[in-house]
């Protein structure tokens, strides 16, 4: 039987995840959930390949403050504030109307990044998730690339199954699964990045991951990407499959 492994969140987009036992996924995902988004001078949205160190820092936000702690063991907090309006390009060739966040965060981000960076919030109540509000990768597809033992989190999904056969999840595409109490509705796959050829923990190039995808299914993508049918409360250990 497949069950739900390990559930993965952050509140800024692109940092380190943190695991937890239980997620209330609501109409537009896990509220909190990469809820904030970090944006280059250029006027996109700053993803792991670019800024090696972001993997090496992580957030919590709770109670209105935002805390993000840097590589050094530095942290910056604050409550954050609503800022200048801006237009953001996105993951997936999108572009994304967001708000500046006034704070503490920018000038700390920018030296550890060594470049200008500022904290941003996606307008709305789109979350700062890629594609859609839930993504989903079975352990056992992971397992098949053939890579060894390596660490899920470069894969940045929301939920990692296990049991099940290798790319299961592919045949979910267009169907409603149930994942614990909540369903989703399968939409695509995940078609991925060269954040998954470096290693989550040091921020190193360790495998080549894209590479092994083709070699194994034939394209560069892993897992799915899902919207919420019905609304519920996921924890490990919960069956996942379709309804």
């Amino acid at each position: 039987m497949t069950r739900v492994a390990r559930l993965l969140l952050t509140p800024v987009k692109s940092l380190r995840l943190a695991e937890v036992g239980a997620v209330a996924i609501g109409p537009h995902g896990v509220e909190g959930d990469r809820a904030f988004f970090l944006l280059g001078a250029d006027g996109s949205s700053v993803r792991g390949p670019r800024r090696l160190p972001l993997c090496r820092m992580t957030a919590d936000w709770a109670d209105g403050v935002l805390t993000v702690r840097l590589p050094d063991g530095t942290a910056v907090a604050g409550e954050p504030a609503a800022g200048a309006p801006v237009r953001a390009r996105w993951d997936m060739d999108l572009e994304v109307d967001a708000e500046l966040v006034e704070g503490p965060w920018a000038d700390a981000l920018s030296e550890a990044c060594g470049e200008p960076i500022r904290l941003a919030r996606v307008a709305g109540e789109r979350g700062g998730w890629s594609g859609f509000p839930v993504s989903v990768i079975g352990g056992p597809s992971i397992d098949a690339l053939g890579l060894g033992p390596v660490d899920p989190r470069r894969f940045r999904m929301l939920v990692e199954t296990a049991g099940g056969a290798p790319f299961q999840e592919d045949g979910w595409v267009g169907r409603d699964v149930r994942i614990g109490d909540a369903v989703v509705r399968v939409e695509e796959a995940c078609v991925r990045c060269a954040v998954t050829t470096v290693d989550p923990e040091t921020g190193e190039r360790d495998v080549d991951a894209l590479r092994a995808m083709v070699a194994a299914k034939g394209a560069a993508d892993l897992g799915v990407y899902a919207s919420v049918v019905e609304p519920g409360t996921v924890r490990v250990g919960d069956p996942v499959g379709p309804v």
